[in-house]
C-alpha cells in the first residue's frame, strides 16, 4: 500500500546518457512490475540523442531531470536521489532491465530480514546476462567465486559480488552520503563499502531478477578507467579509517592489483609516446611483483591484452 503521505514505497533511480536505443524497454520493465507502489526518478546526463524526449514522454510516474552536460553516473544518481520520495531505492542502469517480480521479491527479502531483527543496508540479487540480444547460459553470480557465501565487507573488498540493481533503504543511503561523485563506473562498489563499513548487513537474494546488458563500449568494459576508479574506491575506504587491519591489507593488495591492471590496459590501449612509455616502464617492477605473487590474475591480464575485455567482474 502507498505511504500515508502519498509517497511510493520504492523509488527506481535511473541515470541515462545517450540511452535512447534501449531506454524505452528499460522503463517498460519497471512499468510491468508485480509490485505496484513505485516511482521512477531518471536523469538525462547530458545526452546527445533522444534520451530526454523519451523521459519527457514517459508518463506521470516518471520524474525526469536533465543535466545539460554529462557529469557521470554517480552525480546523475545523486541528483535523482535528491528527488526520490520512496522509503526504499532500487538502482537500475539505463541499459539494463528489471524482471517482472524484481520489486516484489527484493522487498519481501528485506521485510523478512527486518522482521528477524537484522540491520539491513542493502538487498542484492542475481542477474541474467544479455550479449547482443542473446542470453548467456550463466548468470552474473555464476562468474563470482563462492557465490553462496554471505556478503561481508571482507568479501566485497576481495571481490565485489553485488550487482548494481540492489535495493537500499533510503535512510541508510542518506546516512552514508550516497555515491561518491569522483568515482566513475565504480561508484556502486564505493557505496557498498560505505554501507558495510557502518555495520549494516547485505542480504543476498540468489534469484536472477534483473538483466545485465553487456556492451563493449560500456563504462564497465573500459579496463584502464575501471582500474583507476577501483583503486580510488579502495583509497577512499582506507582514508575513512573504518577498516580492520585485515581489511586494510586486502585494500592495499587490491590497490597494487589495480595499478597493475592500469599498466596492462595501457600496454593494450595506451599511446606510444615517449612520456607514456617512460611512465609505463616505471610501473613494470610493480607489475612483475603483482604477477609473481598473484598467478590467479594472469588469465584476466592475458584476456585484456588479447581482446581488450575484462575476463572477470568485481575487480
Amino acid at each position: 500500500m502507498p505511504a500515508s503521505d502519498g509517497a511510493p514505497r520504492v523509488s527506481v533511480v535511473i541515470p541515462a546518457h545517450d540511452a535512447a536505443p534501449v531506454l524505452e524497454e528499460t522503463l517498460a520493465s519497471v512499468a510491468v512490475q508485480s509490485f505496484g507502489d513505485w516511482e521512477i526518478v531518471a536523469v538525462d546526463d547530458g545526452s546527445r540523442d533522444a534520451t530526454w524526449e523519451i523521459l519527457e514522454d514517459a508518463g506521470p510516474r516518471v520524474t525526469a531531470l536533465r543535466n545539460p552536460t554529462a557529469l557521470g553516473p554517480a552525480a546523475a544518481r545523486n541528483r535523482a536521489l535528491a528527488h526520490a520520495r520512496g522509503e526504499l531505492v532500487a538502482f537500475l542502469d539505463a541499459d539494463d532491465l528489471l524482471l517482472p517480480t524484481y520489486l516484489e521479491r527484493q522487498i519481501a527479502c528485506l521485510d523478512q530480514a527486518v522482521a528477524q531483527g537484522r540491520r539491513v543496508g542493502l538487498v542484492a540479487c542475481d542477474a541474467r546476462l544479455l550479449d547482443d540480444g542473446r542470453y548467456a547460459d550463466y548468470t552474473y553470480l555464476d562468474m563470482i567465486p563462492d557465490r553462496n557465501l554471505p556478503i561481508t565487507l571482507d568479501r566485497v573488498l576481495q571481490r565485489n559480488p553485488i550487482y548494481i540493481s540492489a535495493l537500499v533503504p533510503t535512510a541508510v543511503g542518506r546516512e552514508v552520503g550516497w555515491f561518491d561523485a569522483e568515482l566513475f563506473g565504480t561508484e556502486d562498489f564505493g557505496l557498498w563499502i560505505k554501507i558495510l563499513e557502518r555495520g549494516y548487513e547485505a542480504v543476498s537474494n540468489p534469484e536472477p531478477l534483473a538483466v545485465y546488458r553487456r556492451a563493449s563500449g560500456s563504462v564497465s568494459s573500459n579496463i584502464a578507467r575501471q582500474g583507476v576508479n577501483n583503486r580510488r574506491a579502495y583509497e577512499m575506504a582506507l582514508g575513512r579509517g573504518a577498516l580492520t587491519p585485515h581489511q586494510r591489507r586486502i585494500a592495499l593488495s587490491a590497490i597494487r592489483y589495480n595499478r597493475a591492471m592500469e599498466t596492462v590496459a595501457e600496454l593494450r590501449f595506451g599511446r606510444r609516446s615517449a612520456r607514456s612509455l617512460l611512465r609505463l616502464s616505471a610501473r613494470i617492477p610493480l607489475l612483475l611483483y603483482v604477477a609473481a605473487t598473484n598467478p590467479r590474475w594472469w588469465r584476466q591480464w592475458i584476456t585484456v591484452l588479447r581482446t581488450g575485455r575484462s575476463a572477470a567482474i568485481g575487480r
